[in-house]
């Protein structure tokens, strides 16, 4: 089979023109992120995050504090205190991030060693959204600040 060049219909210069005019005005009044130096969605100069912009969270990691005995279940209760009784929320199962494999070395490639040791991963059920699979999981990030056990970034 032998491919024929098939001719188009000449475009008039005025409207290859105007098309280049309102390309570059929509340009010039919405300029891409990184033109205007701005991070990316989600992301402002106050808000506390680990290696990236892509890592925004809710507590800045960086002021955890060293796990304390029973870590564990007051970091379970943290996670559950967060979420609404609507949505009828199980903890699955919890550790420390040192030892879960899934999500735990999560926390150590975006905010280091210190901030990995000082982490529970804590698994979530929400039963009220149990017709969604995606929707009723939830993996929280937990730490100990001056204040108490908190999350500190909602993973899934």
């Amino acid at each position: 089979m032998r491919w024929t060049r098939t001719t188009c219909p000449p475009v008039a210069l005025s409207a290859r023109l105007s098309f280049t005019m309102a390309l570059v005005a929509a340009v010039a009044f919405f300029p891409p992120p990184a033109a205007t130096g701005a991070q990316s969605e989600g992301c402002s100069p106050g808000m506390p995050l680990c290696t990236s912009c892509l890592t925004t969270v809710g507590r800045n990691p960086r002021l955890l504090l060293p796990l304390t005995a029973n870590a564990i279940a007051r970091a379970s209760t943290a996670a559950l205190r967060r979420e609404s009784p609507k949505e009828r929320p199980l903890v699955v199962t919890a550790s420390l991030a040192t030892a879960d494999r899934e999500r735990g070395l999560t926390a150590r490639s975006e905010c280091g060693r210190r901030v990995w040791r000082r982490t529970v991963v804590v698994y979530i059920r929400l039963r009220a959204l149990a017709t969604s699979a995606s929707l009723s999981e939830r993996v929280d990030f937990v730490g100990r600040f001056r204040d108490g056990y908190h999350v500190w970034q909602v993973v899934h």
